[in-house]
């Protein structure tokens, strides 16, 4: 079943190159040879994973390795890991620069009424006669 069309993904290949770079990634069905990451490309047909000598496209069954890699599997999920401590680490930081944008407006509100009140409430000068 074929679930890639046309090219991977950059951040597919970069997983192929990073996780994939010491076992074959990819079988021609027509010859039967296993196939690491040298696979060929042609960026005209928009063609990723093709065999060097027959130039069969062989990007579905490098997407479908990436599914069954348990080396893909575990750096994704070690990068999905980092990139969500990330998101936290930044939510983080946004909650308490939010917290501290509530408490200036506050501050800002607070003087903003003092002095409107001072103005209101100044007493009237004697009338001189």
């Amino acid at each position: 079943m074929a679930y890639f069309v046309g090219m991977l993904m950059p951040e597919e290949r970069a997983l192929l190159f990073r996780a994939c770079w010491d076992h074959p990634v990819a079988k021609c069905r027509r010859c039967r040879c296993s196939f690491r990451i040298e696979l060929a490309a042609d960026l005209f047909q928009r063609l990723s994973h093709l065999r060097p000598r027959c130039r069969i496209d062989l990007t579905d069954a490098a997407g479908e390795h990436l599914l069954s890699c348990a080396a893909a599997t575990t750096l994704a999920a070690q990068r999905a890991c980092a990139d969500a401590q990330t998101i936290f680490a930044t939510a983080a930081d946004l909650r308490k620069e939010a917290q501290r944008l509530r408490d200036a407006a506050g501050a800002a509100r607070a003087e903003s009424e003092a002095a409107r009140y001072a103005r209101e409430n100044v007493p009237d000068s004697p009338t001189e006669t």
